[in-house]
């Protein structure tokens, strides 16, 4: 009964317009309430989304963002109370939206960015990525960038913690290659 109710409420979070009438007397429909949660569920995984993926939302603009924002947490619910968790399938949902299939590059963008936080906030993760992409200057990107090459080798990069700071370090394949194995 309690699992039903309660996936019943996140629904009508989702989708507050069809919600049930949960107070049968007041100045409020079910409507009305559950709308402040919705609004409150979607600004803070919004939110959460944005912190963690800047680089991503200042490469597509806040429109576009907020749409893939909106459209990524209809499809994944939030599984914990702590929003630093939320997102990991983001880097995955934008490689298969069909909108983000002319910027080939902002799914490493993103996974980029999700690694560095998640090494932000670990003890003594580390994180190993490779990209056909030049992801430290995409990154790194603001208005006065010069052009960038996209045709330039892939990159291989260690995301650790030193000292209690972010450290990103460029690696070489065989580096690379040796660091997976240890």
């Amino acid at each position: 009964m309690l699992k039903k109710l309660q996936t019943e409420f996140y629904q009508d979070v989702l989708n507050p317009d069809q919600a049930h009438n949960y107070l049968s007397s007041g100045n409020f429909s079910g409507s009305d309430l559950i709308k402040i949660y919705h609004n409150n569920y979607f600004s803070n995984l919004t939110g959460a989304l944005s912190s963690t993926y800047s680089c991503v939302k200042r490469l597509v603009g806040d429109d576009f963002f907020l749409m893939l924002a909106t459209q990524f947490i209809r499809a994944n619910a939030s599984k914990t109370a702590n929003l630093v968790d939320y997102g990991e399938g983001f880097c995955g949902f934008i490689e298969q939206h069909e909108q983000c299939q002319g910027l080939p590059y902002l799914a490493d963008v993103a996974k980029f960015e999700r690694f560095y936080e998640r090494c932000y906030f670990s003890i003594n993760d580390k994180f190993l990525m490779q990209s056909q992409y030049p992801i430290i200057k995409i990154w790194q990107l603001d208005e006065n960038s010069e052009q960038l090459d996209f045709n330039a080798a892939g990159i291989y990069l260690k995301i650790s913690k030193k000292g209690g700071k972010v450290v990103v370090e460029r690696l070489t394949k065989q580096e690379y290659d040796h660091e997976q194995n240890n």
